[in-house]
């Protein structure tokens, strides 16, 4: 068993590295580094950029010191899914990365744990990076969807990942941003369970549309939201042709070929939930960014 020591001596280094390089950013989980938050004062530290990661529950149960960690960096939250240690660091960086938090110009050095428990340390030049989150062309994902929807359809989906729907695995693609694109390159699988609602109805931004959106995840197809968060169709068949699959792992079913395909035609992001394994896959530009594998 790790010692608190230990995990303690591994936040200290990194705090080092962060304030003696200017160009690096600590990211740490708020549940692996809250034993020292009380106790210590070395991370009130103003020297060097840091990011302090919250799942949603944690966020709200610590509302009280919520101005208290933002004196000590910017927080970030994110859904409420059991991760392992490494997924952590792709979900953490994902939402950083299309928020405009980070950028590919930033070099990171990602914490993680396991059981709340420090253990881990990772430094990341995310231009470079290829394991855990990788980009070709441009990185920027605010130019194709309003980063709040971005996040709550990743949120929605690996809540269906992980929870499934009616007691069963749920495949299914959500599709965001380059609508006019988008909307020539599918076609409608079902009646539109959409149409005829006012766009402020259908924005799941204003509108409590999770149960909504989870329960068309059933259907076969896609669902299409634009950059705003308005829901355009659901059901929809992806018509393109398949995108080259050089880049791409081998194995993949239709539904990951389709989702990479309309990321390669259209400016879109592609979100996609595995039935059989319940990863869940983004893809950008035709390939993938990052896969968020499904903790059992």
């Amino acid at each position: 068993m790790i010692a608190l020591e230990t995990s303690k001596l591994i936040l200290e280094k990194a705090l080092e590295i962060v304030k003696s390089q200017d160009n690096i950013t600590l990211l740490a989980y708020y549940g692996d580094i809250s034993p020292y938050l009380n106790s210590d004062d070395f991370l009130k530290d103003n020297n060097g950029k840091k990011i302090i990661v919250m799942k949603e529950n944690e966020f709200e149960e610590n509302s009280d010191i919520i101005d208290n960690l933002k004196k000590i960096g910017e927080i970030v939250k994110v859904p409420n899914v059991k991760y392992d240690r490494i997924n952590k660091i792709k979900i953490a960086l994902m939402i950083c990365t299309s928020s405009g938090i980070l950028s590919k110009d930033d070099d990171v050095l990602a914490l993680s744990g396991s059981g709340n428990q420090l253990d881990t340390a990772l430094l990341l030049d995310i231009s470079k990076e290829k394991e855990l989150l990788s980009f070709k062309g441009d990185i920027d994902l605010e130019k194709s969807v309003k980063p709040e929807v971005f996040e709550k359809v990743l949120r929605i989906a690996l809540e269906i990942a992980n929870q499934g729907r009616e007691g069963k695995s749920v495949g299914t693609i959500f599709i965001l941003g380059d609508k006019e694109n988008v909307m020539e390159n599918i076609k409608q699988m079902i009646f539109n369970p959409f149409k005829g609602y006012d766009p402020d109805e259908r924005n799941i931004l204003k509108a409590n549309l999770d149960d909504t959106l989870k329960e068309y995840s059933l259907l076969d197809g896609a669902t299409v939201i634009d950059c705003n968060g308005v829901i355009e169709t659901a059901g929809a068949y992806i018509s393109v042709s398949a995108a080259s699959t050089e880049e791409l792992p081998k194995g993949l079913g239709a539904r990951h070929i389709a989702a990479a395909s309309i990321t390669a035609t259209t400016k879109a992001i592609s979100i996609v939930v595995s039935e059989s394994t319940g990863d869940v896959t983004i893809f950008k530009n035709g390939s993938i960014v990052t896969r968020i594998e499904k903790v059992s």
